[in-house]
This record gives structure tokens, C-alpha cells and sequence, in this order.
């Protein structure tokens, strides 16, 4: 399936760098800045902080940015105390989940065991899984190795899988000024598209994340299927700015 083939995706996780007031703001912003775009161009998701998910739906009930979360339990109901039920969520209006984020798995020990929970709950209650993939070294070899281990943990025993995004988000990359080189991002999303083929996984798509910002989609939108923003996109203007030159870069190659 060749990149061309999938519609192009464009998603922000504004993580929880937002008040509630910040965040309202910046997307009354970018919902007016995107009253223009073609809904047939491009797909959008945006992963505010937990407390707005519901304030964020209704403020985008009528435009074609959807809502993921941040993060969500593995298991639907019951005695986990704090957890993210994906099927409440999914009641709620979201429509994404993101999984193995770097810090879900640095900081709180997520396992590739645990993001395969995640994925299967978050399928069987009607969210797309986003699944980030990421290598702590950049040594190709190494670098390879590590992304595949991640794609076959958490993608192999899928039964019911719908649909499937894969964020690539080499962790030294995240955070800092500049994103990977295009050479390497190519690299490895041409990889990760060879390993979900192998593996029979049928409707996917791939972004790229990591210092992500505007001109970096035409050096990689034959690989990539869009980009997965973080702190570039804090100014709404300039994540409509990043949205439209995607959509005219995919447009170009079609």
C-alpha cells in the first residue's frame, strides 16, 4: 500500500503544556482557520488534556477536527481507580486514543504487552489506536531493530483491527529543535510500512512526529501519510499554515 494511497492525517497532542482557557482559545482558532479546508483533503485529530475532552467535542461537533485521548486503560469498566475507560470516552465523542507514547513508556512503564492491551481495547470500542514507535538510538541498525520489536509487540496478535495509525517518533528526536533528517525518517516509515504489509495489517496510515513543524511534509510525503505535531502547532495559526501546505504537497504528488 504506497502512501499515496491513504488519505492525508494531521493530528496535535497539546499534552498538557494548556490551561483550559489556552486551549479553548487555540481551538476556536484553528476550527475557523480550517473553515475553508475541504473536508475530502485532509483528515484531523487533536488529543487535548483529559478535563476538556468533552468541552473539546462540542466545540468541533461540526467541524472535521476530531478528538482523541491522551491515553486509555486497557480494560473498559470496573475497580481501576484513575484509569481512562476507553468505552466512556468513546461515549464521550472521542474518536482517537494514543497509545506507547515515549513517556507513557518512560515514565509510567508501559510495556509492548500493555500497548497491545491498549490497542485491542481501544478497537473494540470504535477508537482509532495511535500508536507511537519510536528508537532510542540512531544508529540505523539499532534503530531498526528496536522499531520493529515495538510494531511486532504491540500489533501482532490484532484480531480485530479496523483501522491503525502509526506515529514515528524516533525519541531523540522529540522535543528538540530540529526533526530527524528526511533520509532517516524515510527510512524508517518505508520500514514500517514493509513490516505492517508483512504482517496483513490492511488499513493503515503512518505520521511522522518528533520536531515535526512546516517544511518538513515535502521531503517525506512519499513515505509518511501526514504529520503528528507538538509544541510547533501551539500557535493556531501556524498549525493551519502546516495543514494547508500538507494538503497542497499531497495534492501535488497524487
Amino acid at each position: 500500500m504506497a502512501s499515496g494511497a491513504n488519505k492525508l492525517l494531521v493530528g496535535v497532542n497539546l499534552k498538557m503544556y494548556m490551561d483550559r482557557e489556552q486551549t479553548l482559545s487555540w481551538l476556536d482558532a484553528a476550527v475557523t482557520g480550517l473553515g475553508s479546508i475541504d473536508k475530502d483533503d485532509v483528515e484531523l485529530f487533536l488529543l487535548p488534556a483529559l478535563p476538556l475532552i468533552s468541552q473539546c467535542v462540542e466545540k468541533t461537533f461540526s467541524s472535521q477536527l476530531a478528538i482523541g485521548a491522551q491515553n486509555i486503560s486497557e480494560h473498559d469498566s470496573g475497580a481501576f481507580t484513575g484509569e481512562n475507560s476507553p468505552q466512556l470516552l468513546a461515549q464521550m465523542g472521542c474518536e482517537y486514543a494514543l497509545i506507547g507514547h515515549h513517556e507513557r513508556r518512560t515514565l509510567f512503564g508501559e510495556s509492548n504487552d500493555v500497548i497491545s492491551q491498549k490497542i485491542a481495547a481501544s478497537s473494540r470500542n470504535n477508537l482509532i489506536p495511535i500508536v507511537c514507535i519510536g528508537e532510542l538510538s540512531k544508529e540505523e541498525k539499532s534503530a531498526e531493530a528496536e522499531v520493529k520489536t515495538q510494531i511486532r509487540g504491540a500489533v501482532k496478535d490484532q484480531k480485530n483491527l479496523k483501522k491503525l495509525v502509526i506515529a514515528y517518533e524516533p525519541t531523540w528526536a522529540i522535543g528538540v529543535e530540529h526533526p530527524a533528517s528526511a533520509e532517516h525518517i524515510n527510512t524508517m516509515c518505508a520500514l514500517i510500512r514493509s513490516e505492517l504489509e508483512d504482517m496483513k495489517i490492511e488499513n493503515f496510515q503512518i505520521l511522522y512526529g518528533g520536531s515535526a513543524g512546516e517544511g518538513l511534509f515535502e521531503m517525506i510525503s512519499q513515505t509518511c501519510d501526514g504529520l503528528f505535531l507538538g509544541r510547533r502547532s501551539h500557535n493556531p495559526q501556524t498549525y493551519v499554515a502546516i495543514v494547508q501546505e500538507c494538503i497542497s504537497i499531497k495534492a501535488a504528488h497524487l
